[in-house]
């Protein structure tokens, strides 16, 4: 999400940017503002209801909004890396068949090995998005 972020807070910048919100002056999807202590969103165009944070925040309900967004990241990497572990093994061992393999059982390994793969790879683009 494209959000215009002039006159915040340089840790408030970074943090927003933590959450994969480009910060832009150009055609932004919406405007971020502080006033009174509270942040104010106006929404400029159609985004994802998942991008918007609902505001205005006080202060502490920004920063447990924050830990709680932290510790998504957190279990959403552990996830992926428990998800990894077993798939590098059937990379292995699929591997190590069609090394030996003939017949049907090589085009069986060559297929659990593409299988695998495309499974690394969407956890991959998952990762780059979602974490």
């Amino acid at each position: 999400m494209k959000v215009s972020a002039a006159g915040l807070p340089g840790a408030l910048r970074a943090e927003l940017e933590s959450w994969g919100w480009q910060l832009t002056e150009d055609r932004p999807d919406a405007l971020i503002s502080v006033a009174n202590g509270a942040l104010e969103l106006r929404v400029t165009a159609t985004v994802h209801p998942d991008d918007i944070v609902f505001l205005p925040l006080k202060k502490d309900e920004l920063a447990a909004r924050i830990e709680a967004a932290r510790a998504r990241r957190a279990r959403m990497q552990k996830c992926l890396h428990d998800l990894r572990s077993p798939l590098n093994a059937i990379q292995g061992y699929a591997e190590i068949i069609a090394e030996t393999a003939e017949g049907d059982a090589l085009r069986f390994a060559s297929n659990i090995r593409t299988a695998s793969e495309l499974l690394t790879s969407r956890l991959e683009k998952i990762r780059d998005e979602g974490v």
